[in-house]
């Protein structure tokens, strides 16, 4: 990935917001990297960065389908600072994240979830204080309604391929994933600006227009 350590990385890009690492992004014409806007958060300050452990499922009709087997392999192999994220091809029909899930991943140093999908026990989420994002709330359990067929392979949310080692980052503007060979050009950019940003601000606290901050510092 780096020659930087995965907790660095994850230190530095929590100085940052979404906004401005979409905007870094754009500038070196990463364009595609916007999960889907209907990912949320539990709550409005939650925020991850770390990289992605992906997750792959599918819906299923047989009720005696147990995919425990394949679950409990995927959250044993969760490293510190992974961040599970999760296709589930869209099922609906119930939730594909829970509390004891959550406490597996906390167990192995992992930072967070995103699942496009369903949560469930989002009252003992909180009380963990583990943040998650995800598509919608659902009480009914996965099992004999969908699987988990497979993880650390390439998944697809919305228009974006996500590859396991891609670096995530969610906070309540959006989720975005960053190309893992593109991790420190992105943070160091992100970085830049955002200090340009912040001497604007100052800028135009004591006065400045905002005509004369962007002659000043150019677009952000």
């Amino acid at each position: 990935m780096t020659d930087i350590s995965t907790e660095e990385l994850v230190a530095r890009y929590k100085k940052l917001y979404t906004g401005i690492v979409s905007d870094a992004m754009d500038q070196l014409g990463l364009r595609k990297h916007l999960l889907p806007a209907y990912l949320r958060p539990l709550t409005p300050d939650m925020v991850i960065a770390g990289p992605a452990f992906t997750g792959l499922g599918e819906p299923v009709t047989d009720e005696a389908c147990n995919d425990n087997d394949i679950r409990f392999a995927m959250l044993e192999s969760i490293q510190p600072c992974d961040i599970p994220v999760w296709q589930t091809n869209m099922t609906d029909t119930c939730a594909h994240w829970g509390g004891l899930m959550t406490r597996s991943t906390r167990q192995a140093g992992g930072c967070g979830a995103i699942i496009d999908g369903g949560v469930r026990d989002v009252n003992d989420i909180l009380q963990q204080g583990f943040p998650v994002f995800a598509r919608f709330y659902s009480c009914g359990s996965s099992l004999g309604r969908w699987r988990i067929c497979s993880f650390q392979q390439p998944i697809q949310i919305g228009e974006i391929t996500i590859h396991p080692g891609d670096f995530m980052m969610a906070d309540i503007d959006g989720v975005l994933a960053v190309p893992r060979e593109h991790i420190l050009e992105v943070l160091e950019r992100a970085e830049d600006m955002a200090a340009r940003e912040d001497s604007m601000g100052k800028d135009m606290e004591a006065g400045l227009g905002i005509r004369a901050a962007y002659d000043k510092y150019g677009t952000i």
